[in-house]
């Protein structure tokens, strides 16, 4: 369930202040808007005619309370490239762990020609003018890294997951867009002429090597905090292109550096507004420093969605074999309106049609016997076979995958087969897929919660991590083994009591659940587990719990895990955390075809 702490801090530069102003309110403040842009253009002078080279410190808080740092460093090298740079540096709880996070993104820029810094010529077009843009994230000891270059015509993406390079040669981009910097010097350029709505095609690093859509729409005229005193400030909401997020900028609406400099930056997350702010360095800095007076956010049990009723024999050695539930956004939720977004059709053990006695909700079924057919897309889908800097499985470190010679375990199926694995030219790769399951759920000894991220080569030597580490390690040797797989998100049921890895309190010597005296609530927490490609369709696999699945999933998104896309594909569970309720339906633990 680390996943949550991810969404939180993707986004490193596109946000700010509190949330937006709405209604009649806003047409004072865009009348506010255009007297200041008259009088600071009369002001101003001349355009910016050179880059604003500075270095920022933010402190970020996360609900009031400090957790980390943000630095931006802007240079220029002696070739006259454009040098931009940003960390991000925190710590959250998880559980009852304490985890810190770093992200640094760097884009390195042709040249910025005066008078107008931030046009391209044409042959850049395609490159945004970049010429290096790289991602670094730092969860606890692991490490990724990725940088996008541009030769000949082509991007070249090189991924390193702290052990071994991953490199890919993709097509560029036919629409053109602008580096990090440029894109900032055309915002620029709009804001200081008055416009209220702007539109800047850019790339994120986080997102994988692809342009997306910044729009920034002006809310509020409000005061932040210049470093030294409270100023006036234009207040911007910011979206994403299919990132579904609230994020919000301030920008100094007087001086040189107007519609440049960001004063505040901030994001709306259900488990509190992350803001971060103008600050010293010091003070900064010291915001990541571990403090036993200052209790952190919690970032995995207050993200649960509650139940009334609880799911019966859900993790058990006899467990439900089918469960219905609907599915719906939370009424009275105080964030923005969010659309209920679930993989539409059927995808693994997971059927979801519109439900038939509300048309907001979906009716989710999960049938253990019943994994549905992959699309032909799906299955001439390359990636879901191939290696990546996360799910490295040709990484002949990793001795899960290497030793194609070791024996493997019973795959711990109670004979309870899908039918679609039950046939005798399928049931060796299905019981192929199970033992993998088995072998990384016993390897995996230190189930905690203070890891996040790591590689599945790391995840094998260290035989450590929690739901992100069992479902990536467990993809990397179905491919080692010849077994398509990809990584899903969603969410799992967790019992009072139970573990934010897998769901589950204590399990007796035969594999049933021991509820330590106490009756039984039922709730969903957020998770990732692993999908295998057999006979033609996609089976669930869940390396954190002692069965190889259970009813008490539900899907929201699936990942190859290719380098090129980066988070790109757990975005889509930003708008839904903290947004959720769910209904249990019905449950059946008949096994019978």
């Amino acid at each position: 369930m680390r996943l949550i702490a991810l969404l939180a801090f993707l986004p490193l530069c596109a946000c700010g202040g509190s949330p937006a102003a709405e209604g009649a309110d806003r047409g004072e403040h865009l009348k506010e808007w255009a007297r200041i842009t008259e009088e600071a253009a009369a002001a101003d002078g001349p355009p910016l005619s050179s880059l604003p080279l500075a270095e920022e410190w933010y402190q970020v808080t996360i609900a009031d309370v400090p957790v980390g740092y943000m630095n931006t460093l802007t240079s220029v090298d002696d070739d006259g490239s454009a040098r931009s740079m940003e960390v991000m540096d925190v710590q959250v709880n998880r559980g009852a762990d304490t985890s810190r996070m770093a992200f640094e993104t760097v884009f390195q820029e042709a040249p910025l020609q005066p008078p107008s810094l931030e046009v391209l010529e044409e042959a850049q077009r395609s490159t945004g003018g970049v010429t290096l843009m790289a991602y670094d994230q730092r969860f606890a000891n692991n490490e990724v890294k990725m940088g996008l270059t541009f030769p000949d015509g082509e991007m070249k993406l090189v991924s390193f997951n702290g052990e071994k390079e991953h490199v890919s040669m993709l097509p560029r981009p036919e629409q053109a867009w602008l580096g990090r910097l440029r894109a900032r010097l055309e915002f620029t350029r709009q804001c200081r002429a008055g416009a209220t709505e702007i539109v800047v095609q850019t790339m994120r690093p986080e997102l994988g090597p692809r342009v997306v859509n910044l729009t920034s729409t002006l809310m509020r005229i409000d005061k932040a905090w210049d470093g030294t005193q409270m100023v006036e400030a234009s207040v911007w909401a910011v979206q994403i292109s299919d990132v579904p997020v609230n994020m919000t900028e301030a920008y100094e609406t007087r001086g040189a550096t107007r519609c440049y400099r960001m004063l505040q930056m901030g994001l709306d997350m259900p488990f509190g507004y992350l803001l971060a702010s103008l600050s010293e360095k010091e003070p900064a800095l010291q915001s990541a420093e571990p403090d036993a007076n200052r209790p952190l956010p919690e970032l995995v049990y207050t993200m649960f969605v509650i139940l009334d009723q609880p799911i019966e024999r859900v993790n058990e050695a006899a467990a439900a074999r089918m469960v219905e539930i609907s599915v719906g956004i939370k009424a009275g939720s105080s964030r923005a309106p969010v659309d209920l977004k679930l993989p539409t059709g059927e995808s693994g053990y997971q059927r979801v049609e519109p439900d038939p006695d509300d048309a907001a909700r979906l009716r989710v079924w999960v049938d253990l016997m019943a994994p549905q057919d992959a699309t032909p897309e799906e299955l001439a889908e390359t990636d879901f076979r191939s290696p990546s800097a996360m799910i490295d499985s040709s990484d002949e470190a990793d001795p899960l995958c290497a030793e194609d010679g070791k024996p493997l375990p019973k795959g711990h199926t109670n004979g309870k087969l899908p039918i679609a694995l039950a046939e005798e030219r399928c049931a060796a790769r299905g019981e192929l897929a199970y033992a993998l399951r088995q072998i990384v759920h016993e390897h995996i000894e230190d189930k905690h919660l203070s890891t996040a991220y790591a590689s599945a080569s790391e995840t094998a030597r260290t035989a450590s991590g929690d739901c992100t580490e069992h479902a990536v390690l467990l993809a990397a040797v179905l491919r080692a083994r010849g077994i398509p797989s990809r990584v899903c998100h969603g969410l799992v049921y967790v019992e009072q009591g139970g573990s934010a890895i897998d769901g589950q309190v204590h399990v007796d010597a035969s594999g049933n659940v021991d509820p330590a005296g106490g009756r039984l609530t039922g709730q969903y927490g957020w998770h990732m587990w692993t999908q295998a490609l057999i006979a033609g369709k996609w089976i669930d696999l869940d390396a954190t719990l002692h069965l190889p699945f259970t009813v008490g999933h539900v899907l929201v998104g699936t990942s190859s895990m290719a380098d090129k896309d980066a988070h790109n594909n757990h975005m889509q569970m930003a708008a839904l955390i903290g947004n959720l309720e769910i209904t249990v339906h019905d449950v059946s633990h008949s096994f019978e075809r």
